[in-house]
């Protein structure tokens, strides 16, 4: 979290940030949504949440390192090339 929360004040990507937080929470809770209409076997709702929660877990940090890469100059542009 201390890494997620440098990164934002950093960027001064709060609405982005947020944003992203809202869709993970969304997306973790759609299954309950969904069971307000139709009806959802407990062992589908359960898989749901416990995949999303690995794919946020897998993700959010390719999304740190990628911006990460973006500010690092590369080699080529020390080189003078």
């Amino acid at each position: 979290m201390r890494a997620y929360r440098a990164y934002v004040s950093a960027n001064r990507g709060w609405r982005k940030a947020l944003m992203g937080a809202l869709v993970w929470l969304a997306g973790m809770f759609a299954p309950l949504w969904a069971k307000a209409f139709v009806q959802l076997p407990t062992w589908v709702a359960m898989t749901w949440m416990i995949c999303w929660a690995l794919l946020g877990y897998i993700f959010a940090p390719y999304g740190m390192w990628k911006h990460h890469r973006t500010q690092i100059p590369s080699s080529r542009q020390q080189d003078g090339k």
